[in-house]
């Protein structure tokens, strides 16, 4: 979701449909099955007790961001010389199989167009590059079939008597109810949100979940186990209890792994009149630096907690986040290696010390949909300077929005049509509290694409 078309989610927007064992998934359109129907093709054995969900969304859109202004000796036509332009061309397709009422069969391919190369590492620039195989289009870059498709999920979903459920294979895990940040989320899955682009699936992770149901109560009992492929020991389990009390669903959670750091977590999520809140906690016993360097292991606690309101006249949403990681890391030479070698750590530890993000759209300008806006903000207050191989990490890891002590931008988007969007409006960073800003204008254009 860009920021122009922000509105209140719940986790499973964010995530997917995790806790809906058979729910819909996002971005499908139904094709179900005519058994009665006198064609031959619907009398095929296939699908006769069920149905076949296939659908998608695709993305076609460009965008560029002009430095207005920096703090260095650059010109005006210099900043302008260096400004670039990224077209972004990508879909989702998904097909949802459920041949009987207690089977399902997900998958869910990712394609992308390759518009610019990968960094390249040190070990290929002392060595004679390797051709990629099954080269396709002709573009300014080699491209090979892993740059352009992927795949984002792959499961099958069955049960048993009607009480445990269970979900094999890979796939997303919805265990928070963050919306710009999610720590006990950031546990299994493999990705974080992007603060920026809230309403992008993160990755997930190969695991076996279950599902146990209370009878007569909206309880259960959720337990995963994620195995390891390598050696059995290093297997992880995690487990959750979701309980429903009054108008408020809590939470309780754990997480182990052998000689890795074992978690503890709390969710919480309600409303009181029409503000929705949420909240989240993680509690671990050491870090994983620690772990896997035999240092001693010290307490680490992690908490976020945010709320939602929606004026549905006139269509104005605001949303705001705040998170504590109390991760205690330091930039050690001993760190920055493991840092190089341990992209999990990375993912976890990136948003030390305490942050805090808001997002405030508009639906509606001057009466017309056609016209709307969007501000956002973050803020990091306990970050240390990053040395430059810890920022070219994050970089690579997808953590561009962590990078800086702040950015801030505003977005006024016009659709002349229903498949037309453009957008422009500033776009502000702060590398530290201490330096000036930069200020970009920021523009955008949406051309076609959408669900099906």
């Amino acid at each position: 979701m860009s920021l122009g078309s922000l509105s209140a989610q719940s986790d499973d927007d964010l995530f997917g449909s995790d806790d809906d064992l058979f729910g819909d998934d996002d971005f499908l359109i139904e094709e179900v099955a005519d058994v009665s129907a006198k064609s031959d093709l619907s009398k095929g054995v296939l699908f006769d007790n069920g149905s076949v969900k296939i659908g998608g969304n695709f993305t076609s859109e460009i965008s560029t961001s002009f430095l207005v202004y920096a703090d260095d000796d650059k010109s005006f036509l210099e900043h302008f010389s260096d400004t670039k332009i990224s077209p972004n061309v990508g879909a989702y397709l998904t097909v949802d199989a459920r041949p009987t009422q207690d089977l399902r069969m997900y998958s869910k391919f990712g394609l992308r167009y390759p518009f610019s190369s990968k960094a390249v590492s040190t070990a290929q620039t002392t060595a004679t590059p390797v051709t990629p195989q099954y080269t396709f289009y002709k573009t300014d870059v080699e491209t090979s079939i892993t740059d352009w498709i992927y795949l984002k999920e792959l499961f099958t979903d069955f049960s048993v008597a009607d009480t445990a459920f269970f979900r094999f294979g890979l796939h997303t895990v919805t265990w928070g109810a963050g919306y710009f940040f999610s720590p006990v989320s950031d546990i299994i899955n493999t990705s974080m949100i992007d603060p920026e682009n809230t309403s992008a699936q993160v990755d997930g992770c190969f695991n076996l979940r279950t599902q146990i149901t209370f009878p007569n109560t909206q309880n259960c009992l959720w337990v995963y186990v994620m195995p390891a492929f390598d050696y059995a020991k290093n297997c992880a389990f995690a487990g959750k209890y979701d309980l429903v009390l009054g108008g408020w669903e809590l939470g309780l959670g754990g997480y182990w792994k052998y000689e890795a750091a074992p978690k503890v977590t709390l969710t919480a999520s309600g409303s009181i009149k029409k503000f929705n809140l949420f909240g989240e906690a993680v509690f671990q016993y050491g870090s994983d630096f620690e772990w896997d360097n035999e240092k001693d292991k010290t307490a680490i606690f992690k908490a976020t907690a945010g709320f939602s309101y929606t004026w549905k006249d006139p269509s104005i949403t605001l949303v705001g986040q705040y998170l504590y990681d109390g991760n205690n890391f330091e930039f050690d030479n001993e760190t920055l290696t493991y840092l190089g070698t341990n992209p999990m750590y990375i993912k976890n530890n990136f948003t030390k010390g305490h942050n805090a993000a808001v997002a405030l759209s508009f639906g509606r300008i001057f009466g017309t949909t056609n016209l709307t806006a969007a501000v956002f903000g973050i803020v990091n207050f306990g970050k240390e300077d990053l040395p430059p191989m810890v920022s070219a990490l994050l970089k690579e890891y997808g953590a561009e929005s962590f990078m800086g002590s702040g950015t801030f931008s505003a977005m006024l988007n016009y659709a002349p049509t229903n498949s037309i969007t453009l957008g422009i409006g500033p776009y502000m960073t702060f590398a530290d509290w201490d330096s000036k800003p930069d200020l970009a204008l920021k523009l955008t254009f949406t051309l076609g694409g959408g669900k099906f």
